[in-house]
């Protein structure tokens, strides 16, 4: 089941190729201006080859920002690829913001083409003046580690930076700016993906200021910087479009299983606490008849514990379901990026048998990736060029 489930999985991601929707997502013929592409993400790579594909010969520049692990074989030499820091932003981060805001500055009129997927919030960093890169570090740590929400740590982030929040959309005025998102956040628009680095953010310094001393009260004093709003002249003729979304994974995933012949129902996106995710879950799968199904896009909050250095929070939402699960219930918890956290996986796949005290352990010391490893009922660790927050899915096979 897990090894049908993971051939599933990557088919449903096939069918969201960052390529291909980037390519689809431009006109055939491109603009009379000069081209300079920027992309910004896991999924920039992959991106940035759909943009090129389109538009080559128009392109006059073109940069990449993506994680170490992301696969840039398939860009040609003129592209420039930067590699920096996830989730925690470093010194490179530094430096790959720098060459994006210089690059969509531009001496003669030009088409600014930006492609943000999630990842990009900690893969550029600008911080803001009186804001050092070890603040925004220790910020997100804090922020990542409370359980906050991604929307709230990204509304902090936003006010802590220059390029964020519409940063990089100020540095391109005049330019015409196009933004395509991938989006993994949950019900999210542009702005809530990567900080939304190129659109308007509907945000507040008093919005961001509550947010820290809620989650990170340490560092509540920390200066803030107003982020681009409707009003400012630089939001003006701006246009951005959102060409895959954690939802479009669920329904894809879903369609996939129907083919099959599970009947299935698509629950709405969440962002809800993981033990309360997973008592839903449970409760669910009780109700489940055979071939019946239930598939979700979330982003489930966890609170990580001081130390913890083997979890996910993939491992952790099927780890705690399967504690509750009938015989004959399948759940699988599906990381789209290819890796769950520190877990060494990319989710896991799991029924009843997995239950007992060794799973409860690494429950309890958010060890759950050498759990699921060493069970065999872990999903392997592999980069896919998605991110499209987590996939959970409940079956009943018999």
């Amino acid at each position: 089941m897990r090894r049908s489930l993971e051939r599933l999985f990557a088919s449903a991601l096939a069918d969201l190729d960052p390529r291909a929707r980037v390519f689809a997502a431009l006109s055939a013929r491109p603009p009379r201006l000069p081209v300079r592409v920027v992309a910004i993400g896991k999924a920039a790579p992959a991106m940035a080859s759909g943009a090129i594909a389109r538009w080559g010969a128009s392109i006059e520049a073109c940069l990449v920002v993506a994680p170490d692990d992301t696969e840039a074989a398939r860009l040609p030499k003129r592209c420039v690829v930067m590699r920096a820091a996830h989730p925690i932003p470093d010194a490179r981060s530094v430096r790959a913001a720098k060459a994006c805001l210089e690059i969509v500055k531009s001496r003669e009129r030009a088409q600014i083409v930006a492609l943000i997927s999630g990842g990009a919030s900690s893969l550029v960093c600008a911080p803001a003046p009186g804001v050092r890169l070890g603040d925004k570090q220790a910020v997100t740590r804090a922020m990542l580690r409370s359980g906050a929400e991604i929307r709230d740590v990204n509304v902090v982030r936003k006010h802590l930076s220059r390029i964020k929040g519409g940063g990089l959309a100020r540095a391109a005025w005049p330019n015409p700016l196009l933004s395509l998102v991938a989006s993994d956040v949950i019900d999210g628009d542009a702005a809530d993906v990567g900080s939304g680095p190129t659109v308007v953010d509907p945000s507040t310094v008093a919005e961001a200021r509550r947010l820290l001393e809620r989650f990170a009260p340490r560092f509540a004093r920390l200066p803030l910087a107003k982020t681009l709003s409707t009003n400012d002249r630089e939001a003006e003729g701006l246009r951005a479009r959102v060409i895959a979304s954690p939802g479009d994974l669920a329904e894809a995933f879903a369609r996939r299983l129907r083919d099959r012949g599970f009947v299935v129902r698509v629950l709405s996106p969440s962002q809800a606490r993981a033990d309360d995710l997973a008592r839903a879950y449970v409760s669910l799968a009780g109700s489940l008849r055979s071939r019946h199904a239930i598939v979700r896009a979330a982003e489930p909050a966890i609170a990580v514990p001081a130390g913890a250095r083997a979890g996910g929070r993939c491992t952790h939402v099927a780890s705690l379901v399967a504690r509750g699960l009938d015989e004959g219930v399948v759940f699988a918890a599906f990381a789209s990026d290819g890796v769950d956290g520190a877990s060494g996986t990319s989710g896991a796949v799991v029924d009843a048998s997995v239950a007992g005290d060794a799973l409860d352990d690494a429950i309890a010391r958010f060890a759950t990736g050498p759990f699921h490893l060493a069970r065999g009922t872990a999903m392997p660790a592999r980069p896919t060029g998605h991110n499209l927050a987590d996939l959970h899915v409940i079956l009943r096979v018999r």
